[in-house]
């Protein structure tokens, strides 16, 4: 997954990309939007949305035992149904995310955020 990893670090350095809510870009992006781009530079497919794409993991992960490449979610209620972001992990404690239109695309730390992470990432 070095090139969904790479992709999407190259992509929060970059000028003019921004989030855009249901954007998949090429420069407007919204969360599952910006995974799903990664993993085509990886040469994978993933469903469009971030609970779709909880749902298509193959395997499920602790996030002690992540791996760059691995999918990160946060969920309102702790179930697929209630998925509501994704970041993709790139190593280090950190993940490239598109997390709204005030911050952009970002690379941030892993618990950026206290609340609704989901206790276990996926691997495709």
């Amino acid at each position: 997954m070095s090139a969904a990893t790479s992709w999407a670090v190259n992509k929060t350095n970059e000028a003019g990309t921004y989030y855009s809510w249901g954007g998949n870009g090429p420069k407007g992006y919204d969360c599952s939007g910006f995974t799903l781009a990664a993993f085509q530079q990886a040469g994978k497919s993933l469903p469009r949305t971030s609970s779709a794409q909880y749902g298509a993991a193959k395997q499920y992960v602790s996030l002690s035992n992540l791996q760059p490449g691995d999918l990160v979610f946060w969920s309102n209620n702790g179930s697929q149904s209630g998925v509501y972001h994704v970041a993709i992990y790139i190593g280090n404690g950190q993940i490239a995310h598109a997390r709204n239109p005030s911050t952009g695309i970002t690379v941030t730390g892993l618990h950026y955020s206290p609340y609704n992470m989901m206790s276990v990432g996926g691997r495709y």
